[in-house]
Protein backbone atom coordinates (compact mmCIF):
# COMPACT_ATOMS: atom_id res chain seq x y z
CA UNK A 1 0.00 0.00 0.00
CA UNK A 2 1.31 3.20 -0.98
CA UNK A 3 1.66 5.38 2.13
CA UNK A 4 0.24 9.41 1.66
CA UNK A 5 2.04 11.64 3.84
CA UNK A 6 0.49 14.74 2.43
CA UNK A 7 -2.72 16.10 4.61
CA UNK A 8 -4.14 16.45 7.69
CA UNK A 9 -7.29 16.72 9.65
CA UNK A 10 -9.53 18.70 6.65
CA UNK A 11 -8.00 15.27 4.76
CA UNK A 12 -11.07 13.61 7.09
CA UNK A 13 -13.51 16.44 6.66
CA UNK A 14 -13.36 16.11 2.92
CA UNK A 15 -13.88 12.17 3.27
CA UNK A 16 -16.86 12.39 6.08
CA UNK A 17 -18.78 15.13 3.50
CA UNK A 18 -18.11 12.25 0.58
CA UNK A 19 -19.44 9.61 3.26
CA UNK A 20 -22.47 11.28 4.58
CA UNK A 21 -23.23 12.31 0.27
CA UNK A 22 -23.10 9.33 -0.90
CA UNK A 23 -25.00 7.52 1.84
CA UNK A 24 -28.17 10.37 1.24
CA UNK A 25 -27.56 9.56 -2.40
CA UNK A 26 -28.06 5.94 -2.71
CA UNK A 27 -30.79 5.93 -0.32
CA UNK A 28 -32.95 9.01 -2.24
CA UNK A 29 -32.47 7.09 -5.47
CA UNK A 30 -32.63 3.58 -4.87
CA UNK A 31 -36.70 3.41 -5.33
CA UNK A 32 -36.13 5.18 -8.84
CA UNK A 33 -35.79 3.59 -12.01
CA UNK A 34 -32.62 4.95 -12.54
CA UNK A 35 -28.92 2.98 -12.59
CA UNK A 36 -26.48 4.46 -10.31
CA UNK A 37 -23.26 5.09 -10.79
CA UNK A 38 -20.18 6.31 -8.60
CA UNK A 39 -17.59 7.63 -10.01
CA UNK A 40 -13.94 8.52 -8.30
CA UNK A 41 -11.69 10.32 -11.10
CA UNK A 42 -8.44 9.80 -8.84
CA UNK A 43 -9.20 7.06 -6.78
CA UNK A 44 -5.63 6.44 -5.15
CA UNK A 45 -5.27 3.78 -3.04
CA UNK A 46 -7.79 1.81 -1.00
CA UNK A 47 -5.88 3.08 2.84
CA UNK A 48 -3.87 5.86 3.06
CA UNK A 49 -1.46 7.46 6.26
CA UNK A 50 -1.54 11.25 7.24
CA UNK A 51 0.32 12.93 9.86
CA UNK A 52 -2.41 14.33 12.15
CA UNK A 53 -2.12 16.22 15.34
CA UNK A 54 2.04 15.12 15.52
CA UNK A 55 0.28 10.99 14.98
CA UNK A 56 0.31 8.45 11.92
CA UNK A 57 -3.23 7.74 11.18
CA UNK A 58 -4.65 5.19 8.62
CA UNK A 59 -7.51 6.47 6.94
CA UNK A 60 -10.05 5.01 4.46
CA UNK A 61 -9.68 6.65 0.72
CA UNK A 62 -12.45 7.43 -1.22
CA UNK A 63 -12.95 4.25 -3.01
CA UNK A 64 -13.05 2.06 0.50
CA UNK A 65 -15.93 4.44 1.69
CA UNK A 66 -18.10 4.57 -1.78
CA UNK A 67 -17.64 0.67 -1.79
CA UNK A 68 -18.61 0.48 2.45
CA UNK A 69 -21.73 2.66 1.40
CA UNK A 70 -25.36 1.61 2.13
CA UNK A 71 -27.44 1.48 -0.01
CA UNK A 72 -24.78 0.59 -2.94
CA UNK A 73 -24.85 1.83 -6.05
CA UNK A 74 -25.13 -0.29 -9.34
CA UNK A 75 -21.83 0.37 -10.68
CA UNK A 76 -18.50 1.53 -9.38
CA UNK A 77 -15.91 3.16 -11.90
CA UNK A 78 -12.84 4.16 -10.28
CA UNK A 79 -9.51 5.27 -12.35
CA UNK A 80 -6.06 5.72 -11.01
CA UNK A 81 -3.30 6.48 -13.25
CA UNK A 82 -0.55 5.49 -10.64
CA UNK A 83 0.98 2.25 -11.28
CA UNK A 84 1.63 1.52 -7.49
CA UNK A 85 -1.76 3.04 -6.19
CA UNK A 86 -3.71 0.91 -9.02
CA UNK A 87 -2.60 -2.15 -8.14
CA UNK A 88 -3.54 -1.43 -4.67
CA UNK A 89 -7.08 -0.49 -5.70
CA UNK A 90 -7.21 -3.82 -7.61
CA UNK A 91 -6.68 -5.90 -4.36
CA UNK A 92 -9.45 -3.61 -3.01
CA UNK A 93 -11.65 -4.27 -5.82
CA UNK A 94 -10.86 -7.91 -5.38
CA UNK A 95 -12.32 -8.19 -1.75
CA UNK A 96 -15.68 -7.03 -3.22
CA UNK A 97 -16.35 -9.32 -6.03
CA UNK A 98 -20.37 -8.54 -5.32
CA UNK A 99 -20.24 -5.31 -6.75
CA UNK A 100 -19.87 -4.26 -10.24
CA UNK A 101 -16.49 -2.64 -10.66
CA UNK A 102 -14.70 -1.24 -13.40
CA UNK A 103 -10.82 0.26 -12.92
CA UNK A 104 -9.08 2.03 -15.36
CA UNK A 105 -5.60 2.66 -15.55
CA UNK A 106 -5.75 6.02 -17.62
CA UNK A 107 -5.82 9.61 -18.09
CA UNK A 108 -8.42 10.89 -15.38
CA UNK A 109 -9.34 13.69 -18.09
CA UNK A 110 -9.44 11.52 -20.83
CA UNK A 111 -11.41 8.62 -19.50
CA UNK A 112 -14.25 10.82 -18.02
CA UNK A 113 -14.92 12.75 -21.43
CA UNK A 114 -15.29 9.04 -22.43
CA UNK A 115 -17.36 8.20 -19.68
CA UNK A 116 -19.45 10.83 -20.53
CA UNK A 117 -20.02 10.72 -24.23
CA UNK A 118 -20.39 6.75 -24.10
CA UNK A 119 -22.92 6.55 -20.95
CA UNK A 120 -26.76 6.88 -21.57
CA UNK A 121 -27.55 9.47 -19.21
CA UNK A 122 -31.47 9.34 -19.72
CA UNK A 123 -31.26 5.94 -17.77
CA UNK A 124 -28.59 6.75 -15.20
CA UNK A 125 -27.61 9.15 -12.71
CA UNK A 126 -24.29 9.41 -11.17
CA UNK A 127 -21.93 11.22 -8.04
CA UNK A 128 -18.44 11.96 -9.24
CA UNK A 129 -15.44 13.00 -7.01
CA UNK A 130 -12.24 14.62 -8.46
CA UNK A 131 -9.82 14.95 -6.04
CA UNK A 132 -6.64 15.45 -7.90
CA UNK A 133 -3.08 16.57 -6.52
CA UNK A 134 -3.06 19.89 -8.22
CA UNK A 135 -4.39 21.33 -11.54
CA UNK A 136 -4.89 18.52 -13.32
CA UNK A 137 -8.52 19.04 -14.05
CA UNK A 138 -9.40 20.51 -17.46
CA UNK A 139 -12.20 22.46 -17.75
CA UNK A 140 -13.62 20.25 -21.07
CA UNK A 141 -13.92 17.45 -18.40
CA UNK A 142 -15.97 19.49 -15.91
CA UNK A 143 -17.88 20.94 -18.97
CA UNK A 144 -18.74 17.29 -20.00
CA UNK A 145 -19.44 16.35 -16.63
CA UNK A 146 -22.46 19.45 -16.67
CA UNK A 147 -23.57 18.45 -20.22
CA UNK A 148 -24.73 14.91 -19.06
CA UNK A 149 -27.56 16.78 -16.86
CA UNK A 150 -27.38 13.88 -14.54
CA UNK A 151 -24.39 13.94 -12.73
CA UNK A 152 -23.85 15.27 -8.83
CA UNK A 153 -20.05 17.10 -8.86
CA UNK A 154 -17.76 16.57 -5.55
CA UNK A 155 -14.86 18.79 -6.65
CA UNK A 156 -11.24 19.52 -4.50
CA UNK A 157 -10.54 22.44 -6.32
CA UNK A 158 -6.36 23.42 -5.52
CA UNK A 159 -7.41 27.06 -4.72
CA UNK A 160 -3.42 27.23 -3.59
CA UNK A 161 -2.44 26.11 -7.11
CA UNK A 162 -4.22 28.42 -8.39
CA UNK A 163 -3.10 31.18 -5.92
CA UNK A 164 -0.07 30.32 -7.21
CA UNK A 165 0.10 29.60 -10.43
CA UNK A 166 -1.22 33.11 -10.98
CA UNK A 167 1.96 35.61 -9.86
CA UNK A 168 1.35 38.84 -8.40
CA UNK A 169 2.91 40.25 -11.71
CA UNK A 170 1.67 38.64 -14.38
CA UNK A 171 4.95 38.73 -16.52
CA UNK A 172 5.69 36.37 -14.29
CA UNK A 173 2.97 34.09 -15.17
CA UNK A 174 5.63 32.25 -17.70
CA UNK A 175 3.61 30.81 -20.84
CA UNK A 176 3.10 26.81 -19.37
CA UNK A 177 1.56 28.52 -16.24
CA UNK A 178 -1.10 30.29 -18.30
CA UNK A 179 -1.77 27.73 -20.52
CA UNK A 180 -2.45 25.28 -17.50
CA UNK A 181 -4.66 28.48 -15.88
CA UNK A 182 -6.27 28.40 -19.17
CA UNK A 183 -6.91 25.17 -19.21
CA UNK A 184 -7.94 24.01 -15.21
CA UNK A 185 -10.39 27.67 -15.86
CA UNK A 186 -11.78 27.12 -19.26
CA UNK A 187 -11.02 30.61 -20.30
CA UNK A 188 -8.20 32.96 -20.52
CA UNK A 189 -10.39 36.06 -18.80
CA UNK A 190 -8.51 35.43 -15.96
CA UNK A 191 -6.01 37.41 -16.70
CA UNK A 192 -8.61 40.26 -17.07
CA UNK A 193 -10.31 39.36 -13.64
CA UNK A 194 -7.17 38.93 -11.25
CA UNK A 195 -4.64 41.86 -12.55
CA UNK A 196 -4.78 45.19 -13.34
CA UNK A 197 -2.68 47.92 -14.69
CA UNK A 198 -0.80 49.20 -12.01
CA UNK A 199 0.09 52.59 -12.29
CA UNK A 200 2.73 53.82 -9.97
CA UNK A 201 5.86 53.13 -11.09
CA UNK A 202 8.85 52.42 -9.25
CA UNK A 203 12.27 54.14 -8.62
CA UNK A 204 13.77 53.58 -11.89
CA UNK A 205 10.81 54.58 -13.82
CA UNK A 206 10.14 51.33 -15.10
CA UNK A 207 6.84 50.65 -17.43
CA UNK A 208 3.83 49.76 -15.14
CA UNK A 209 2.84 45.91 -15.69
CA UNK A 210 -0.12 44.44 -14.90
CA UNK A 211 -0.25 43.05 -11.36
CA UNK A 212 -2.78 41.05 -9.18
CA UNK A 213 -5.60 43.21 -7.61
CA UNK A 214 -7.66 40.06 -6.28
CA UNK A 215 -7.00 37.81 -3.16
CA UNK A 216 -8.09 33.84 -2.47
CA UNK A 217 -11.55 34.74 -1.85
CA UNK A 218 -11.95 36.91 -4.53
CA UNK A 219 -10.14 33.82 -7.06
CA UNK A 220 -12.66 31.64 -5.23
CA UNK A 221 -15.24 33.45 -5.83
CA UNK A 222 -14.19 33.88 -9.50
CA UNK A 223 -14.37 29.76 -10.09
CA UNK A 224 -17.70 29.76 -8.11
CA UNK A 225 -19.93 32.30 -9.84
CA UNK A 226 -18.05 33.16 -13.03
CA UNK A 227 -17.34 29.41 -14.32
CA UNK A 228 -18.70 26.96 -12.42
CA UNK A 229 -22.40 28.56 -11.85
CA UNK A 230 -22.47 29.17 -15.77
CA UNK A 231 -22.58 25.13 -16.52
CA UNK A 232 -24.39 23.65 -13.11
CA UNK A 233 -27.66 23.87 -12.33
CA UNK A 234 -26.89 25.16 -9.12
CA UNK A 235 -23.44 25.24 -7.35
CA UNK A 236 -23.06 25.35 -3.09
CA UNK A 237 -20.84 27.84 -1.77
CA UNK A 238 -17.36 25.84 -1.37
CA UNK A 239 -15.66 24.22 1.88
CA UNK A 240 -12.49 25.86 2.08
CA UNK A 241 -9.76 23.07 3.48
CA UNK A 242 -8.66 23.12 6.05
CA UNK A 243 -10.78 25.35 8.02
CA UNK A 244 -8.34 27.12 9.96
CA UNK A 245 -4.76 28.66 8.73
CA UNK A 246 -3.92 28.74 4.75
CA UNK A 247 -6.05 28.01 1.81
CA UNK A 248 -5.00 24.75 0.57
CA UNK A 249 -8.40 23.66 -1.40
CA UNK A 250 -12.18 24.51 -1.91
CA UNK A 251 -14.44 21.07 -1.77
CA UNK A 252 -17.30 22.31 -4.81
CA UNK A 253 -20.60 20.99 -4.78
CA UNK A 254 -22.39 21.31 -8.00
CA UNK A 255 -25.41 19.99 -9.30
CA UNK A 256 -25.45 19.18 -13.57
CA UNK A 257 -29.50 18.03 -13.60
CA UNK A 258 -31.25 21.44 -14.24
CA UNK A 259 -34.31 20.08 -12.81
CA UNK A 260 -35.91 22.37 -10.04
CA UNK A 261 -36.96 19.22 -7.93
CA UNK A 262 -33.20 17.70 -8.65
CA UNK A 263 -31.83 20.67 -7.27
CA UNK A 264 -33.97 21.32 -4.49
CA UNK A 265 -32.71 18.36 -2.46
CA UNK A 266 -29.76 17.80 -3.64
CA UNK A 267 -28.63 21.36 -2.71
CA UNK A 268 -30.64 21.34 0.57
CA UNK A 269 -28.46 17.93 1.60
CA UNK A 270 -25.14 18.99 0.31
CA UNK A 271 -25.48 22.58 2.04
CA UNK A 272 -26.32 20.62 5.39
CA UNK A 273 -23.30 18.86 5.30
CA UNK A 274 -21.24 21.19 4.28
CA UNK A 275 -22.44 23.77 6.49
CA UNK A 276 -21.65 20.92 9.15
CA UNK A 277 -17.71 20.71 8.79
CA UNK A 278 -17.62 24.00 8.90
CA UNK A 279 -18.61 24.23 12.32
CA UNK A 280 -15.97 21.98 12.79
CA UNK A 281 -13.42 22.77 15.73
CA UNK A 282 -10.03 22.05 13.86
CA UNK A 283 -9.03 21.93 10.92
Amino acid sequence: MVEHRFGGAWTQLKLEVLREYLHFYAKALKNQNFRLIYIDAFAGSWSSTYHIDGKDIQLDGSASIALDSTPPFDEYIFIENHAQRFSDLKSLCNSHEEKKIKLYSEDANGQVLKLCAETDWKNTRAVIFLDPYGMEVDWKTIQAIAETRAIDLWYLFPLSGLYRQAALDLDAVDEHKAARLTACLGTDEWKQYFYCENKQQDLFKSTPGQHRHVNVDTMEKFVRDERLKAIFGAVAQPLRLPLQGAPLYSLFFAVANKSGRAIGLSMKVAKHILDHQRGTAVG
